[in-house]
């Protein structure tokens, strides 16, 4: 058995830990006798969305969402839909969760987001 995971923007978005998330998901893994097999996507780069069961977005602070918010949507809005339509699972951390949504407003900014979960966000 074998857990295809990909990591979207991991040295973006990794405020929490996210790295570390990963290694005790594939500690875990190993002690199930499930593969892991590691991929990940950062800025500019595209993704093959049937080769992937888990997208792992971490999370980030404003100015990491801002800095990856318009290429997720230009480089992966499509892929990550077609790979949850395929049945892969995406987990989502604070600011990942956040850019899956339509949008992030901050004060009279507002960030894009992928629309493909129904929710804003709105820091107050």
């Amino acid at each position: 058995m074998e857990l295809r995971l990909l990591a979207l923007y991991p040295d973006q978005m990794n405020i929490y830990a996210d790295r570390g998330n990963i290694v005790f998901l594939r500690r875990r893994c190993e002690w199930r006798g499930i593969e892991l097999s590691y991929a990940s996507s950062g800025p500019g780069e595209g993704f093959d969305p049937s080769a992937h069961d888990l997208i792992y977005v971490g999370g980030g602070q404003d100015r990491d969402q801002v800095q990856v918010a318009a290429d997720m949507v230009e480089t992966k809005r499509d892929a990550v839909a077609e790979a949850v339509q395929g049945g892969a699972v995406v987990l989502a951390v604070c600011g990942g969760y956040q850019l899956l949504g339509h949008g992030y407003q901050l004060g009279a900014d507002r960030i894009a987001g992928l629309g493909l979960v129904d929710l804003d966000t709105v820091r107050e």
